[in-house]
């Protein structure tokens, strides 16, 4: 895995982060859940989202700033906090 850069690091925070808030909001929010929309899509769009705003910020392609293994890992976290969060709620 490359290493851990301070970019990486503040992704892999705001996967936990993001995770946590859209397991929240499916386990207490009815209306969040009444979208139809799974709360996978909304982890993607949620990596999505900090990829292209990084970009912007960075003046920099948001495909060479993040490498691969380290949007892997941050799906897995966003995906884990997701669920546990989900499942503390419940």
């Amino acid at each position: 895995m490359p290493a851990l850069s301070l970019l990486a690091l503040a992704f892999m925070l705001f996967n936990a982060i993001f995770g946590a808030l859209i397991g929240a909001l499916t386990a207490r929010v009815p209306a969040f859940s009444a979208f139809g929309v799974p709360s996978f899509l909304w982890l993607v769009a949620g990596l999505f989202a900090f990829e292209m705003a990084a970009g912007l910020a960075l003046k920099a392609h948001p495909s060479t700033l993040i490498s691969m293994p380290w949007r892997v890992a941050g799906l897995i976290l966003s995906f884990a906090s997701c669920y546990a969060t989900l499942a503390l709620m419940t």
